[in-house]
């Protein structure tokens, strides 16, 4: 059965992966919101568990193996934020790691962009500036965006297009605010 086959109406299976979808999309919400680095990754793991089974679901065998990846890094990232440290080899690892998934999960050429999106991700939430981490987020929000509209999977493309105007939203008000305090600084050394 597939099931993205709507010649019958749109299937339980499609609408159960986008319940799955907006599961995912409001833990990622709730996960932007908090304020300590563990709760915030605890969220995301569970976002990328129910993406785990949005993509089941949908048959979108790519982008399933990559969120179930996703899943397991976001654990990791939970534990050793937990202990307040950090892994060098740990991205290194999973984005090698999701190299090899893509490689075995191909089946077209949009399923590379689960495989790009999340060694993108992963290389962005290992770096410490948070300017660079919003403009790698949006380039893997895009990705997803892609990915989500090739399987069709309505809720993962409106969750994404939200994804991506918070991105640039942040990515804006980051650059307002870095100006404005350039702007302050140069105009208080003039006047000393």
């Amino acid at each position: 059965m597939n099931p993205l086959d709507f010649s019958d109406g749109i299937n339980a299976f499609y609408l159960v992966s986008q319940a799955f979808a907006l599961a995912a999309t409001i833990c990622s919400l709730i996960a932007v919101q908090k304020s300590k680095k563990v709760q915030l990754l605890n969220y995301n793991t569970l976002s990328s568990l129910c993406a785990i089974f949005h993509y089941a679901f949908l048959g979108a065998w790519p982008g399933m193996v990559t969120k179930f990846i996703a899943t397991i890094r976001n654990g990791i990232a939970t534990y050793e934020a937990s202990k307040n440290k950090t892994s060098k080899l740990i991205p290194i690892f999973f984005v090698a790691f999701y190299i090899i998934s893509g490689i075995f999960s191909f089946n077209s050429w949009y399923s590379l962009l689960p495989t790009a999106a999340a060694s993108i991700y992963t290389i962005a939430i290992y770096r410490v500036d948070v300017s660079k981490i919003r403009k790698y987020a949006l380039l893997g929000s895009i990705l997803w965006l892609l990915y989500d509209v090739c399987v069709f999977s309505i809720v993962g493309i409106v969750a994404e297009s939200i994804f991506i105007v918070d991105d640039l939203a942040a990515i804006y008000r980051f650059r307002k605010k870095k100006k404005s305090r350039t702007k302050t600084r140069t105009n208080n050394n003039r006047t000393k």
